[in-house]
């Protein structure tokens, strides 16, 4: 029987923190590569922490009886394409293909190398695709829809974005990731932290402004970290970028980022 105890984000931003660490922690202490059996179980067991626990938290009532009665039904609704009006594919992949192609551009001119273009390894492609676009059920259409009932959307957006950085860190030690590509204390490192929490009012306005639809942070991160493939990194470019496009949001949508969402 489902019984409803309204949304919990602090219980799932934490519980996720715990679950995802702990698995990732595991994987640090193993001499493989994080693509390598059995350590990939690890890796996977971690990367799906905010599906996991937000669905448990689902399961255990913790939600609005009014969106979804089960989680089964907070998922199809989730992942159903047709909650999103065709306008807002547009606007994301516009969205998306700036902020990685102009950032490029700059980099580009201000060095001299025109180079717009650089593949990445297909396994990143894939899993960054992926897990990608799965995390968004708990950071978003979870964590932020709980979060922002509470406290004014642009602070939930914030707060989300400060335990969605932090989350990440784990993967800056283990052999083989993107992050770890990065290194620990480099510009990169810094950048990438930095990004995660700028860009957050960007996917809490995604989401609010398309009617509250899931699917609209779960294709927009999905396209993202495929675009992040596809074009050359551009640090800390990038991440100038997408403040810019952050604090005009907010200073347009003042007033409604400044509200609660009830």
């Amino acid at each position: 029987m489902f019984e409803n105890k309204k949304p919990a984000p602090w219980l799932f931003l934490i519980g996720t923190l715990l679950w995802t660490w702990g698995f990732l922690f595991l994987t640090i202490l193993t001499p493989q590569h994080y693509l390598q059996f059995p350590t990939v179980l690890l890796t996977l067991l971690g990367g799906l922490g905010p599906l996991i626990v937000s669905l448990c938290l689902i399961r255990k009532g913790y939600w609005d009886a009014t969106l979804d009665k089960t989680s089964s039904q907070f998922l199809l609704r989730v992942f159903n394409p047709k909650t999103l009006k065709f306008r807002w594919y547009l606007h994301i992949f516009v969205l998306a293909l700036f902020l990685s192609v102009f950032p490029a551009v700059i980099e580009s001119i201000r060095t001299g190398d025109f180079k717009l273009l650089d593949v990445g390894v297909l396994t990143f492609m894939v899993i960054g695709v992926v897990i990608g676009g799965l995390e968004e059920i708990g950071w978003r259409a979870y964590a932020l829809e709980g979060l922002q009932r509470k406290v004014p959307v642009i602070f939930a957006s914030l707060i989300v974005g400060a335990f969605w950085a932090i989350w990440h860190f784990p993967l800056f030690f283990i052999d083989g990731t993107y992050q770890s590509q990065l290194g620990v204390g480099t510009l990169a490192f810094w950048s990438f932290h930095a990004a995660i929490l700028i860009g957050s009012p960007i996917y809490a306005w995604l989401y609010n402004q398309s009617g509250r639809i899931a699917f609209a942070v779960v294709f927009y991160h999905a396209l993202g970290n495929l675009m992040g493939e596809l074009i050359a990194d551009a640090h800390p470019v990038n991440l100038f970028v997408e403040a810019v496009v952050a604090f005009g949001l907010v200073v347009l949508f003042r007033q409604w980022m400044m509200r609660r969402r009830t």
